[in-house]
């Protein structure tokens, strides 16, 4: 044993010198004792009760809800996935793993009752039977033992007057009961009706913890607004030609531009469907998903037949690492779709579904719809698979369903970007480039597409290239302040780009450039890696 050990304490306890000291001194003050008063202080320790401590695992297990309270998780919130590679050698689209609420255990303190202070006496050899504090409390003829031993030992003058005689003669007369208080509320109270009491007093905090798992789940937890924020100081609010202006730069290219034109049209006319549509699905080429969604709820609030507003949430759902909301998101499509609402059987209630099962019940449902008709593909449908088994990591099959789409929607620049993060996925990254090209060649201010050549580049160990893409989407977005002067210091441009650029800078060892990107000095930047502005 080190010397450590021996002379220091845990935690704050007497330390092992100190506990040998204190046995020693407890075994030589018993050894001094008269056989009479260590039987007094061997009955009174076997007869007190010690404090036990709040036994939580007890409860649980015996708990009505018990059961329910042990699938509890915790949750942490999993890291951002998206419709482009992740920054490794492949994209996960899965959430992260959940952590769980465990009680810690409950310690059980050492109770130790004070030997009381006994006057000497000389040996005695009368036998002791010795009683169980079992015995003690299940039968109630305690005074009948007392008086049992009294009479036992009537003739021996030398115990006549001792303490243990005087306290075993006060039990037999009935002047002290051992089983005041204790007996009476055992009877009383038994341990299911304690556990009874508890579960209806404490029954409200159960039902909050059980909602704690419910709300790390929700889109409050995850960073989605309730509502759209709009952009402070936009001088688009003034001209009344907004959403067209809005298209046309969405034809050029200029997607912060055309998110400013947009967000001016949604308040210029808040019921106006097709100007929420607008702002959401451009937010989501903005790499701007939390605004992408709350843009597109309100939109198909208005008007729920806008089915591509369905296909388009889904896919945000998917890049916020939301599946549930993904799945739902992509049966409501169903639902408002002629050609397939039918389907729908209307004896499940997806609501009581857990996400596995969720998911297996629209995978299924998106199956059936691509074999209605054999002989004519539906690229929404594919497009839909293809999100469906991205989210189960299913990539070769995620593949094959955005190609199918392709082949009859050749011009969509974000099916060509879905196709090659899925691409980049299954560690594909050469297609996943000539796919991204693909959507810029369709859209060039196309800043996911842009954000994920970046991603790409990384994973291919390209890293000045990967930070040159990182720019130029930078750019494009810093290009749209202009459009509203009056917002000061207001920045419109996406803190995930910023945070990959400065991983590119530190993986190259710029660590002086690092520190230009955690002050966002765009122009320093442009100048360092020659990037055109």
């Amino acid at each position: 044993m080190s010397l450590n050990k021996l002379v220091g304490g845990d935690c704050g306890g007497n330390n092992s010198l100190l506990q040998l000291s204190s046995i020693v001194s407890r075994d030589a003050a018993a050894a001094n004792l008269p056989q009479s008063d260590r039987f007094v202080n061997e009955f009174l320790a076997q007869n007190s009760q010690a404090p036990q401590t709040f036994n939580m695992s007890a409860l649980l297990n015996n708990m009505p809800e018990a059961e329910s309270m042990k699938n509890i998780n915790k949750m942490a919130r999993a890291e951002r996935s998206s419709f482009a590679p992740a920054q490794s050698a492949s994209m996960t689209w899965a959430p992260g793993p959940s952590g769980a609420f465990l009680p810690q255990a409950m310690m059980q303190p050492l109770f130790m009752p004070p030997a009381p202070m006994m006057a000497h006496q000389g040996p005695s050899n009368v036998q002791i039977e010795y009683l169980n504090e079992s015995d003690l409390m299940e039968t109630t003829d305690v005074k009948a033992k007392a008086q049992e031993y009294v009479n036992s030992v009537k003739d021996d003058d030398e115990l006549a007057y001792n303490q243990f005689m005087s306290f075993m003669k006060k039990i037999s007369a009935g002047e002290m009961n051992l089983g005041d208080g204790v007996e009476a509320e055992q009877k009383q109270i038994t341990k299911d009706k304690i556990l009874e009491e508890m579960a209806e007093k404490y029954k409200d905090e159960w039902a909050k913890l059980s909602d704690v798992s419910e709300y790390w789940d929700s889109e409050t937890a995850n960073g989605i607004p309730q509502e759209y924020t709009f952009t402070e100081g936009n001088v688009m609010l003034e001209n009344k030609s907004a959403l067209e202006l809005g298209k046309e730069k969405l034809k050029m290219g200029d997607i912060p531009g055309a998110v400013l034109c947009f967000e001016a049209a949604a308040q210029q006319q808040p019921e106006l469907a097709e100007a929420w549509f607008l702002l959401g699905s451009t937010q989501a080429e903005n790499e701007q998903d939390p605004l992408a969604i709350a843009a597109l709820k309100k939109s198909l609030q208005i008007d729920p037949t806008q089915l591509e507003a369905y296909i388009t949430l889904a896919a945000a759902y998917t890049n916020e690492n939301l599946p549930k909301y993904a799945f739902r998101s992509l049966l409501d499509w169903l639902k408002a779709s002629p050609k397939y609402s039918d389907m729908i059987p209307q004896d499940v209630d997806i609501s009581k579904l857990d996400n596995k099962a969720l998911e297996t019940h629209v995978k299924n449902l998106y199956l059936k719809a691509a074999q209605m008709y054999p002989t004519e593909i539906d690229p929404n449908v594919q497009n839909a698979l293809g999100v469906v088994f991205n989210i189960r990591q299913e990539y070769d099959k995620a593949v094959d369903c955005f190609k199918t789409a392709l082949m009859v929607a050749s011009h969509d620049s974000k099916l060509w970007n879905r196709l090659g993060a899925t691409l980049a996925n299954s560690d594909r990254s050469e297609e996943a480039v000539d796919a991204y090209h693909e959507a810029l060649n369709l859209e060039p201010g196309f800043i996911r597409a842009r954000y994920n050549v970046g991603i790409t580049c990384m994973n291919l160990g390209a890293h000045r290239q990967a930070a040159e893409h990182f720019l130029v989407a930078l750019n494009q977005q810093v290009k749209a302040k202009s459009m509203h002067p009056g917002a000061g210091d207001t920045d419109t441009s996406s803190s995930t780009i910023w945070t990959t650029l400065r991983m590119v800078c530190s993986f190259m060892g710029e660590h002086d450039v690092a520190k230009l990107v955690d002050e966002r000095n765009l122009s320093e930047l442009n100048k360092f890696f020659e990037t055109e502005q």
